[in-house]
């Protein structure tokens, strides 16, 4: 239950959770633009027609994927190859008068067997195909028909089942739904703890190191009275490194802090220096690492100071004697 001992560093951590719903949010409102103005939603719910094609409706544009039932599919005895690949075999049927182009996939259609009775598949549909010339020339050849003639019946769109691309497709729609999960549970677990701060994670992970409601109260009073500003939104108390940075809200004891450095990155772009680039990294016990990119050297070293003079065992620099010393502790 949230209390006004604790108001302060609740509003904070309020703060930190109202930042970060912004990312999700923007990113599931992209996925439902997406799922409007791209063929996605084709994809996952393909819409069905019935036994017969509904020949208008497929050659005005509209739909671009569907799952159909197709009736007296006959082979033309032309397949299409890629490099040497077969990627399919062009079938005919006949729909509304007109004659439709299908093309099946290898397993589908037994490698090109002369007729198919009936046939669940889905397809897509294209349309002005680049093999609709070439493919009509031939059919005109061994019908003894001219091609403008045949052509006159066959329209210039294909049924294309391995245009569908099954595992690309699959493919497709795991990221676009395993996506559209993460964003959405990471907003609920954002409003969650924007509603209730006392479940966000810094209050929960004082619980590692006691009683977390005696904890909180105590970093708040100290929050209140004495506490030291370091740097944007960090700050230290007698007993607490407190921020509320916007990638993270973070509330630690200073004597369960075991090990402090700072990492220096020198950086170029081509054959120009760049600002050097610090990087604070806190290790306390429970496992819990801390890192804190782009601080100011004179920032890091007064917050260094002043932990080594709260904490007379901590461990400071980057060494590797330090790592070992730090693993063995936290594996206990």
């Amino acid at each position: 239950m949230e209390t006004s001992q604790t108001t302060t560093i609740f509003n904070s951590i309020r703060q930190v959770y109202q930042k970060r719903l912004l990312p999700p949010a923007a990113y599931l409102l992209f996925l439902f633009l997406l799922w409007f103005v791209t063929p996605i939603s084709e994809l996952a719910l393909p819409q069905h027609v019935s036994a017969e094609v509904p020949f208008r409706e497929l050659s005005s544009g509209r739909t671009s994927y569907a799952a159909m039932t197709l009736t007296d599919l006959h082979f033309t005895g032309y397949a299409q190859k890629i490099l040497w690949y077969t990627n399919g075999y062009y079938y005919y049927t006949f729909q509304d008068g007109k004659c439709i182009l299908v093309l099946l996939a290898p397993a589908t259609c037994g490698e090109g067997i002369p007729h198919i009775g009936r046939l669940h598949i889905r397809v897509r549909i294209l349309r002005n195909f680049e093999d609709y010339d070439t493919l009509t020339q031939r059919l005109a050849a061994d019908l003894e028909w001219t091609a403008s003639g045949i052509r006159s019946q066959i329209p210039d769109y294909l049924l294309s089942e391995p245009g569908f691309h099954k595992l690309l497709s699959f493919l497709l729609l795991a990221i676009y739904f395993a996506g559209g999960a993460y964003a959405l549970g990471n907003l609920l677990a954002c409003l969650a703890f924007y509603l209730f701060p006392a479940l966000s994670p810094p209050c929960r992970k004082l619980g590692k190191y006691g009683d977390a409601g005696k904890l909180l109260a105590q970093a708040e009073e100290e929050f209140i009275s004495s506490q030291v500003p370091v740097a944007f939104d960090m700050y230290l108390t007698k007993s607490f490194l407190i921020s509320f940075s916007q990638a993270q809200a973070v509330i630690v004891p200073v004597r369960e802090i075991l090990w402090v450095y700072k990492h220096v990155r020198l950086r170029r772009f081509l054959w120009y220096p760049l600002p050097v680039s610090f990087t604070l990294h806190i290790w306390a016990g429970k496992r819990m690492h801390l890192s804190y990119p782009q601080m100011k050297e004179p920032e890091i070293d007064y917050l260094i100071e002043y932990l080594k003079n709260a904490n007379g065992e901590l461990l400071v620099g980057l060494r590797e004697d330090h790592r070992r010393k730090v693993r063995d502790i936290t594996k206990r």
